[in-house]
């Protein structure tokens, strides 16, 4: 009976399917401008996502992708005054876009999209902080959840050293004390991996630059992610320290510090890759995906080679302990993530409908499962219980055939270049009343309670990486508040500019030249003088006022809780 009613689900899908695109094709075709701070790609949307939102809404995305093209296209659309049609930016730019006459009121039509509504508390506080009206909305906040502001639901945290597990066992899976003693074992591993299975040389580092000044964090994304492993984040130019304190980056003292030496002296033994500070994100995921690194640092890069056969094979990656790191964690993202979504301020009439349209699909619990699960038929089958079961899972990292009927072609070339959602992955589906991120799916469990995640559970006593973090006192957990960081007025942007440049100037030179710790110290010295010259001090003052309310936020959230 159960495989009965699949069948019939499944033929009531594909005649909704033909339904909606034979109105589709009776529309016009709409190119849709998505200016996109979170895009790695530029240009036009193809593949199978590009084939799926045509026969759904006839329109295409043309990506405008600022991390591709560089910063300063931000600056020229919004002098010319169209930013795009769809707007994904920086939470913290969004009200001085407001302010600009760039983004739409969409208080007529964001009540009915029910599927955004879910939502509506985090919404409801966003747009309340940034107009003072109850009811008026511009913005619809990135990957939301649905559970709470202090919960913890991920078995992982966003950065943490993971190692492979069959070589870390191979150099005799040595206890970690500090950052001296992973170097340590990273050099072994260097020594018995020094390239892929192809002969392509390997390193334990692969690192890349054009992701730096993201995020609301001065500098280099590789090492600022990287300060979190020792309780610290970074507010701009101001580094938040466990004790809810500021400290000047540049402070020795400071994880800034820390992370930046520990990568130079990785350097200087001959364990980062020398195409570091040069090469882009395409050619690091490459290389992550052909096993040409031998640690990863965000949890979500282990999906470009984690799969049910290298877990099984022992072969996949594994946070490994480090014993002087207590790691920060941001609590589930309840009020959303660090970016918002918004219309452009000349969309009127048919592209404003069918934007509409297509961002409340995009919440809905079918546009969450293409953005997060994939294709059913080749990245997961439903089975006899409705539940979803993971098939192909290296379609993304190989690039596998996608089938005919979702237009062919590979499916990495084809994935959702948009590369931001508004339904977090850890929300439940309510088609399958489990999360759509796969790790949570009980057939995920069953297939992966391999031999391997029994070795590391033995090992460190915990079922999971957040359980082993809790019951050693390592997590530092910050909870989830609604805040946006005012926006810099020009003579506080221009100041960011300077200091961001010489920082991330100075830093690469110092993990990748540095051929000594004497160079390095003197070099550390210099850098101080010149961002000073360009003006930090002023900087770090004004990061500490506008940061501030939101650690007030956190520790009245952190205390409400208890």
């Amino acid at each position: 009976m159960k495989r009965f009613l699949s069948v019939l689900l499944t033929l009531a899908m594909l005649l909704s399917l033909v339904s909606v695109s034979a109105v589709a094709e009776g529309k016009e075709l709409l190119t849709i401008d998505v200016y996109d701070d979170a895009a790695n790609y530029n240009g036009i949307q193809s593949g199978w996502f590009a084939k799926l939102i045509k026969d759904k809404f006839n329109i295409e995305l043309n990506i405008i992708a600022s991390q591709v093209v560089g910063n300063t296209i931000y600056a020229t659309r919004s002098e010319e005054g169209n930013l795009g049609d769809i707007l994904i930016v920086d939470k913290s730019k969004f009200p001085e876009i407001v302010e600009a006459g760039l983004a739409k009121d969409i208080s007529d039509k964001l009540p009915e999209c029910s599927n955004i509504m879910v939502f509506k508390t985090q919404i409801d506080a966003f747009n309340k902080g940034l107009t003072g009206v109850e009811g008026k909305y511009y913005g619809i906040p990135t990957e939301m959840t649905d559970t709470s502001p202090t919960t913890v639901t991920d078995d992982v945290i966003y950065s943490s050293p993971m190692l492979r597990w069959d070589l870390y066992k191979q150099i005799g899976s040595p206890k970690l004390a500090n950052l001296n003693d992973l170097l340590d074992a990273l050099a072994k591993i260097h020594e018995i991996h020094p390239a892929n299975e192809e002969g392509d040389p390997a390193y334990p580092f692969t690192l890349w630059a054009d992701w730096d000044n993201n995020d609301n964090m001065s500098g280099p994304a590789n090492v600022v992610q990287l300060t979190t492993w020792y309780g610290q984040k970074l507010k701009g130019s101001a580094m938040l320290m466990p004790d809810n304190t500021f400290k000047k980056l540049y402070e020795r003292d400071s994880a800034y510090y820390t992370i930046t030496k520990f990568l130079n002296q990785a350097n200087q033994r001959g364990l980062v890759d020398p195409d570091s500070g040069t090469q882009n994100w395409d050619s690091v995921m490459n290389k992550l995906s052909t096993g040409r690194a031998d640690m990863m640092w965000y949890s979500w890069e282990t999906g470009f080679w984690n799969n049910v056969e290298r877990l099984n094979a022992g072969t996949a990656f594994r946070f490994i302990p480090v014993e002087d790191q207590t790691y920060y964690a941001d609590a589930d993202r309840y009020f959303g993530s660090d970016r918002m979504f918004g219309i452009g301020a000349k969309v009127e009439g048919e592209k404003y409908d069918r934007i509409m349209e297509f961002l409340d699909w995009y919440a809905s619990p079918e546009g969450a499962t293409f953005q997060h699960d994939g294709i059913e038929g080749l990245n997961y089958i439903v089975g006899e219980d409705g539940k979803f079961v993971p098939y192909k899972d290296d379609a993304l990292m190989n690039n596998l055939p996608v089938p005919e009927e979702y237009g062919g072609g590979g499916y990495n070339d084809g994935n959702n270049a948009i590369n931001q959602w508004i339904v977090s992955s850890i929300c439940v589906n309510p088609k399958t009343g489990e999360r759509y991120a796969q790790k949570y799916w009980k057939s995920y469990k069953d297939m992966t309670m391999t031999e391997m995640k029994k070795e590391w559970s033995e090992m460190y006593g915990a079922e999971d990486d957040v359980a082993w973090m809790k019951a050693n006192g390592k997590l530092l957990a910050s909870p989830s508040v609604d805040f946006t960081p005012a926006p810099d007025d020009n003579t506080i942007a221009a100041t960011r500019a300077d200091v961001n440049k010489c920082l991330c100037e100075y830093t690469w030179n110092l993990i990748m030249t540095c051929s000594t710790d004497e160079e390095f110290e003197a070099m550390w010295d210099e850098m101080i003088t010149q961002l000073d010259g360009f003006g930090y001090n002023e900087l770090f003052e004004h990061d500490k006022a506008v940061w501030q309310p939101e650690v007030d936020a956190k520790v009245a959230a952190a205390a409400a809780a208890q």
